[in-house]
């Protein structure tokens, strides 16, 4: 069976390159194995503040960020350790993986 990823990476404070970059990383990982993705960074739904993400309505962004997060199997978080656990929308969306029992990994 194919796995679908989603991927995710923390945005705030990021340039839409650094994001960008992220986001790569996971979608050669995935497509290494052969398996499919979901990302779900979408910059219209970003508010840029001096070339960086400097979102004021956070949860709003994220909550269109983790509805195709249904669709997926697993979930790939690109980043090290540290920004992970600053990002308080990929440990959102880390719970929600885990209370609903999609695989997790992570990759820096």
């Amino acid at each position: 069976m194919i796995k679908k990823w989603y991927l995710s990476t923390p945005i705030n404070g990021k340039t839409e390159k650094e994001i960008q970059e992220a986001l790569q990383r996971g979608v050669d990982w995935v497509n290494n194995r052969g398996e499919e993705y979901h990302s779900p960074y979408n910059s219209a739904n970003a508010e840029f503040t001096d070339g960086k993400v400097l979102d004021h309505k956070p949860i709003k962004m994220l909550s269109k960020a983790i509805a195709p997060m249904d669709s997926c199997d697993s979930v790939l978080f690109i980043g090290s350790y540290e920004e992970l656990r600053k990002s308080r929308g990929c440990q959102v969306e880390n719970n929600i993986a885990n209370l609903y029992g999609l695989e997790v990994l992570t990759i820096d």
